[in-house]
């Protein structure tokens, strides 16, 4: 009996490369209008950005957990401390 052998990366974590793309995509493009927004607008989006993050970061956690896909987490856990930095700007110096 043959059985079909995966070479590459599935759906899954295709889609999961997607999202930590747009993640830094998002970020990068709240950080350069951060300044032309006003106070509850720049919260009300860095907090939405922190949600975000936080999700994605626990989903990655548990598809690196049961796949051995540890180099996903970086740039995740990267992009939840920049989220967070933005968040404290927004807070601190708006």
């Amino acid at each position: 009996m043959t059985t079909f052998q995966r070479y590459g990366p599935d759906r899954l974590q295709k889609f999961f490369l997607y999202l930590i793309v747009g993640d830094w995509l998002l970020l990068g493009g709240i950080a350069l209008f951060i300044d032309s927004l006003s106070f509850v607008y720049g919260s009300a989006l860095a907090l939405l950005m922190v949600g975000y993050n936080v999700l994605l970061m626990k989903l990655c956690f548990y598809r690196a957990r049961r796949a051995s896909d540890g180099y996903l987490l970086y740039p995740v856990v990267f992009a939840v401390v920049a989220s967070f930095v933005l968040l404290g700007y927004v807070f601190l110096f708006q």
